[in-house]
């Protein structure tokens, strides 16, 4: 049983990285910064990273990206020491929420959002990225007073899942945001960069009857406070079906894979009498679809026995009663932005992904 979840079992996490060209900071979903309704500050950041030019408008790609933050009562900083046997131990300190900015202390590391939007000169004279590591609520105002559109990015962060009136839903959020070389499309060489990994408790498999040659791989996703249904995509036949004949429904396995969007365009015609044919035009919808597609899997990861289907089962039961209790004793929190203070205490340290 995994401490800590209000289930029970382990999460099952997913991690993303991406590298484009900033879009959207004129919006004013950008960046936020109100009061909730229990009069507690609240910050959120909301903006799109172009990740690939294409040919035409539809073959444009573009991911939206973000997070939010409220003070908390404590932030943490960690410490990890290689021991002389070559084993790992980390050490992590609670810090109050007002001296976050003041702790000092020898090797430790605020754990948080690294942030680099800025630039500075190094003592050599050389033009850096001024590196920062922030509380999310923190790091909201430092990306809204410094990042613009057409700046090129490197973000990478975690992939969350969520269910909203009966949708579900696929957020990246980053824990990493840092300028980066220009990002050409027009290069030759180009390849655009947005990719995923994620473990998942694989449900099923079948043909997607809309597209051909694409599979549907239907999982389940393990946060921290519920079991979320997710849909994956293998457009690969010989992958397919190496996952039909090899997985068993309710295993666990690691997969990875690239980001696609999918634009909607519709045909508008025109209503009012014409000479002739009807003038057709392309409209490009507002809502877009976001595809997880996996090109590849570790069969060493696979575990049959961490979630099997009663312990699913077991555990939204768990959730529903708890929700139930929740709504009978008016104990129900609805505010968004919520942060836990336990958030990616095990997050690896991300220096060497900083440009």
């Amino acid at each position: 049983m995994s401490k800590g979840t209000v289930h029970g079992l382990q999460e099952t996490k997913g991690q993303f990285q991406v590298r484009g060209i900033v879009t959207g900071t004129d919006s004013q979903n950008f960046y936020i910064d109100k009061e909730t309704k229990t009069h507690k500050p609240f910050h959120s950041i909301h903006f799109g990273v172009k990740y690939n030019k294409g040919k035409t408008i539809n073959d444009e790609k573009t991911m939206y990206v973000g997070f939010n933050g409220m003070p908390q009562d404590n932030v943490y900083f960690s410490k990890t020491n290689k021991a002389a046997d070559g084993t790992k131990k980390t050490d992590v300190k609670k810090v109050a929420w007002k001296d976050r900015m003041t702790f000092l202390s020898d090797g430790y590391r605020m754990i948080g959002v690294n942030v680099g939007v800025k630039k500075k000169t190094d003592s050599t004279g050389k033009e850096v990225n001024d590196k920062k590591i922030l509380a999310q609520y923190d790091a909201c105002k430092e990306i809204a007073e410094n990042l613009k559109d057409d700046e090129s990015v490197f973000i990478r962060g975690n992939v969350t899942y969520s269910t909203y009136n009966g949708n579900h839903q696929t957020r990246f959020e980053p824990s990493q945001v840092s300028l980066c070389k220009p990002v050409d499309f027009d290069k030759e060489d180009f390849k655009p960069q947005a990719d995923f990994t994620q473990v998942i408790v694989f449900t099923g498999i079948n043909k997607n009857k809309e597209k051909e040659n694409e599979f549907i791989v239907s999982a389940k996703i393990v946060t921290y406070k519920t079991i979320e249904d997710a849909e994956f995509y293998i457009v690969n036949p010989k992958l397919a079906n190496t996952f039909r004949k090899n997985i068993k429904p309710y295993s666990a396995i690691k997969v990875w894979g690239n980001i696609d969007v999918e634009r909607y365009v519709d045909t508008v015609k025109s209503e009012d009498d014409v000479w002739g044919e009807d003038n057709e035009m392309d409209r490009v919808s507002a809502p877009t679809k976001i595809k997880l597609i996996i090109v590849g899997a570790d069969p060493h990861t696979i575990d049959t026995e961490l979630y099997t289907q009663d312990k699913i089962e077991n555990a939204i039961a768990t959730i529903n009663a708890s929700k139930q209790a929740n709504k009978d004793y008016g104990t129900d929190d609805d505010e968004w932005g919520s942060v836990k203070d336990s958030d990616n205490k095990d997050d690896e340290d991300l220096d060497e992904a900083w440009d």
